[in-house]
């Protein structure tokens, strides 16, 4: 009796080792992850007429988004989940190379919302050892963010108001236009040290002393 009562225990034990031995074999490796993101250059930069240009249309590309497997690679993604209260799907945009490092840059696509941006970096060190991840930039229709980031992993990120022609929370996006950006804050971030990938937290506060619109001029 001992003997027929330990052989399902010993075959739900060899099944349970069998599956575990799977699930790792199947389980992506940190050059899966990278994979998922097209190769571009350092010094980066974001667009501000693009960024513009999708909060007043309200339009993009359809973009690809990561698949679940890859999230273990980037651990912020429940803590902005938790800030938005949304679901978020992460779509990869950009991977960069440095001496040291590796970074990975994607929107935190928040939801069914269409216009707005989040976009986030995440840093590794060469062996794949998650570092920290900052936001960068992104677009809604009270700011836009914008950033240059140099082949140091540093930047250089500017956050405008963005107005509006009719009071965005009583007419929307619809027969409305950006009239222009007020720059109010600007910095230059450490991305190879822990961050917000969700907002910025302006702890060296930049009083912008030039003039908004030639500075804008520069960026395009």
């Amino acid at each position: 009796m001992k003997n027929t009562t330990a052989i399902p225990t010993i075959l739900i034990a060899l099944a349970s080792l069998f599956a575990f031995k799977a699930t790792a074999q199947n389980a992506p490796s940190f050059q899966d992850f990278l994979a998922q993101f097209p190769t571009a250059t350092l010094p980066y930069t974001f667009n501000t007429q693009d960024l513009q240009g999708q909060l007043e249309t309200r339009t993009a590309a359809k973009a690809k988004r990561l698949g679940w497997e890859f999230y273990q690679f980037l651990p912020e993604l429940e803590r902005s989940a938790q800030f938005s209260s949304m679901p978020v799907y992460p779509e990869p945009v950009a991977k960069f190379e440095t001496e040291g490092n590796i970074a990975v840059l994607y929107n935190i696509a928040r939801g069914f919302v269409r216009g707005n941006k989040t976009y986030s970096i995440s840093v590794f060190d060469k062996e794949g050892n998650y570092i920290g991840s900052h936001f960068v930039a992104g677009v809604n229709p009270n700011s836009l963010t914008v950033a240059t980031i140099n082949d140091q992993l540093n930047a250089d990120v500017k956050e405008f108001k963005v107005n509006w022609a009719n009071d965005y929370r009583e007419f929307g996006a619809q027969g409305n236009q950006v009239t222009g950006l007020t720059l109010v804050e600007m910095q230059t971030l450490d991305l190879v040290a822990p961050g917000n990938p969700d907002q910025i937290e302006w702890t060296n506060r930049v009083i912008p002393q030039q003039d908004a619109t030639a500075d804008l001029a520069k960026m395009k």
